[in-house]
């Protein structure tokens, strides 16, 4: 969180950031704004090796376990407005999972929900990625500055189900559509490469790989110490 944070506060005119990540341990991170004190059971999430984290994003409940999470961030009207990029965006990546031989969309049905509706996975909005019917994709936007960023999970496999236990049942527990689930075990590698040129079709522009500058790392690390590892930031609402 603290480095996508980072990369968009260091974001240059002209320029854009993709990158995607995986997580360890496995971690639950929370929409900015969304309920979150009293609500889970923190001696459980220890003794599953659960973490535990706020985005700077909206947004509900997701667990980071068996996924690809990617992020993308850009100057706020490269892309025609946060609407349209946030279209553009998971365009890219259906046309990724294509590649790949998975059958997702870009759905037009589902609601706006409230940031304490339950997990992410529990019900798609507007403008996000589905497969048979479930959610494949959960994503969520914010402006920093003069960029935006967004980022999201790509599930590979496994469920949500410890979000219901942890909170005492509260959310629907059916499980999220799974890459696994339709095409077999598949390398973490092969999924981001392909989610990366499914991007680079469908945003356009020259597209090189590399690595964050010093300037990155350096803010991400104090914005990491000073508010992103901080239980006052994490278990803020």
């Amino acid at each position: 969180m603290a480095l996508d944070h980072a990369l968009a506060e260091e974001a240059r005119p002209g320029h854009g950031v993709v990158r995607f990540y995986g997580w360890s341990p496995p971690t639950i991170s929370f929409g900015r704004n969304e309920p979150t004190r009293g609500r889970y059971d923190l001696d459980m999430a220890a003794r599953e090796g659960l973490g535990f984290v706020r985005r700077p994003t909206g947004g509900r409940a997701v667990l980071h376990a068996h996924e690809v999470t990617y992020s993308a961030v850009f100057p706020l009207r490269a892309l025609g407005g946060v609407r349209e990029a946030y279209l553009r965006l998971n365009q890219g990546l259906v046309a990724g999972l294509h590649a790949l031989g998975c059958d997702a969309r870009v759905t037009e049905e589902g609601a706006i929900l409230a940031p304490d509706a339950g997990p992410c996975f529990q019900a798609p909005a507007p403008g996000e990625v589905m497969l048979s019917g479930r959610k494949l994709v959960g994503s969520a936007q914010v402006r920093i500055g003069d960029a935006v960023l967004q980022h999201g999970s790509v599930i590979l496999a496994g469920d949500q189900g410890v979000l219901a236990r942890l909170t005492g049942g509260d959310g629907d527990p059916s499980p999220p559509a799974t890459l696994t689930s339709v095409l077999g075990p598949m390398a973490w590698e092969r999924v981001a490469a392909a989610l990366s040129h499914g991007m680079a079709l469908a945003l356009g522009g020259g597209w090189r790989q590399g690595e964050a500058t010093p300037q990155e790392v350096e803010r991400a690390q104090r914005l990491e110490t000073d508010h992103y590892a901080t239980p006052a930031w994490t278990w803020r609402r």
